[in-house]
């Protein structure tokens, strides 16, 4: 179930090297044979994307880890005495702050544990086996313009069966040996009858055409509208996929290359229960119908619960989450006890307290100043020190929902234990000029009595009465 979890990104390792009484130096594996042997490198110093792949060599991976167990358990320590395996992006962010060793090891693995789960695997008898990526044919990658390191990222997934999960660059050639165009999309690997795997374009096309007949059919207006809207057509559809026979199939549109995809509904895998949650007959009904459902309280990967709506998702051959508008906190105290008790079954328990503040070299994107970076390192160390520390301004800071880059005043909040921005300087207090209240004096004679409101004084003016000589009294009149 696609959980907008990169399945698929390259896994690197680090090894710590063994030496006598002192901690020893922090390498990235390079290379590894299949006898176990790792070549490493300074990992500050080598291009990550040349580390070794630990997701699509597992033979010569389960080879290191009986070598290492080896070693490790000799009298005289030699060659590694730690493992640290995490994505190719998370290394990435960990050299940024040197390395954090609080942070590094949440990653730390136990070669024992891992060579369990390479066992039981084993041992569950036949399975899927990825295709073997050494047999990729090279030479009609080159006539199709595909670089294998634009690939290596989404090889693993690619040796089971899957596109690529993202586009690629490519420039193939419009006829053998003749001039090349540039544009992208999708790969993916074929199997050939020579036992040789090639590697398979599904080429990006600006808009998704759906006036033309799909497999001799042409979609109703209500199709078109959910798959412009969802990426789905919402409902089953049959579709001529051999001449003179309709099969029932799901359709989507392909969310990369826009290319529309169909899947024959007896391909899906119909179940009860997904990921854990119970599915109630109706929702059964509507989900295998190709509608979207609620799914609440299933269980990620990782083994925390949270609520989606799913669907069908015939271009991935699976069903599609969607997350947005639900709260992340139904599930928080669960999750937080989950969390918990995982650091604690791997022996790096979580700290009572609060947690120590961390002085990150970049904060939003952008580096901390050097001499304002060594200005708060001192001053987490020195509390005295901290009065003294004062909001610097940042420009092109990223904050996550803003598109366009911010400028902010930054300034750490020792008593928080937070970086905080400030659209103001923070250090600035604006003197605001308080205007006294009317000073009241009381007298002797009256020390209680209320000053009463002053009554608004109206001049009476006394006009005296003419005569009316000579006038006599109209209708009505007195």
């Amino acid at each position: 179930m696609d959980e907008n979890v990169k399945k698929d990104e390259k896994r690197v390792m680090l090894v710590r090297e063994a030496e006598e009484g002192k901690q020893g130096k922090l390498k990235a594996v390079t290379k590894m044979d299949d006898a176990g042997n790792a070549q490493t490198a300074d990992p500050q110093e080598t291009d990550l994307s040349k580390l070794f792949d630990v997701n699509t060599n597992e033979p010569a991976l389960e080879a290191f880890f009986r070598k290492f167990m080896e070693t490790f358990q000799a009298p005289v320590k030699t060659g590694f005495s730690e493992i640290f395996i995490m994505a190719e992006s998370v290394l990435e962010k960990l050299i940024k702050i040197e390395l954090d060793p609080q942070l590094l090891s949440n990653y730390r693995v136990d070669p024992t544990a891992e060579l369990s789960k390479m066992e039981q695997r084993h041992s569950e008898g036949p399975r899927f086996e990825p295709m073997d990526i050494s047999k990729i044919d090279m030479d009609d990658m080159a006539r199709k313009g595909i670089r294998m390191e634009d690939m290596e990222p989404y090889l693993r997934a690619m040796s089971y069966g899957h596109k690529s999960n993202g586009l690629i660059e490519m420039h193939p050639e419009m006829e053998q040996g003749g001039m090349r165009v540039t544009t992208k999309g999708r790969v993916s690997l074929e199997e050939q009858a020579d036992g040789t795997l090639k590697v398979v374009p599904h080429y990006y096309r600006e808009k998704c055409d759906l006036d033309s007949p799909f497999h001799g059919v042409l979609l109703d207006d209500e199709a078109k509208r959910n798959i412009e809207a969802t990426r789905h057509a919402g409902k089953v559809i049959d579709l001529e996929l051999e001449p003179g026979k309709m099969t029932p199939c799901y359709i989507s549109r392909d969310k990369w290359t826009n290319e529309l995809i169909h899947m024959p509904v007896s391909q899906l895998d119909k179940r009860d229960m997904i990921k854990n949650a119970a599915l109630s007959e109706g929702k059964q009904l509507d989900l295998y119908s190709g509608g979207k459902v609620l799914l609440e309280g299933y269980t990620t990967r990782s083994g925390y619960l949270r609520d989606a709506y799913i669907q069908v998702d015939a271009a991935e051959r699976n069903f599609e989450c969607d997350h947005n508008g639900f709260d992340r906190r139904r599930y928080q105290e669960n999750n937080q006890d989950i969390y918990r008790q995982k650091r604690a079954e791997q022996g790096n328990p979580l700290p009572d307290g609060p947690r120590p503040m961390f002085i990150p070299k970049r904060v939003f994107g952008v580096e901390i100043p050097h001499e304002t970076y060594a200005q708060w390192q001192e001053a987490l160390s020195t509390p005295e020190k901290r009065p003294e520390i004062k909001a610097i301004y940042m420009r092109g800071l990223k904050f996550q929902g803003e598109q366009e880059p911010q400028d902010r005043w930054i300034k750490p909040d020792f008593e928080a234990g937070k970086i905080r921005s400030y659209k103001w300087n923070p250090d600035y207090t604006r003197k605001t000029v308080q205007t006294p209240a009317p000073r009241q004096t009381q007298t002797e004679s009256h020390p209680t009595q209320t000053p009463q409101p002053k009554q608004e004084r109206r001049s009476t003016r006394q006009t005296p009465a003419k005569s009316r000589q000579n006038k006599t009294n109209g209708v009505g009149g007195v």
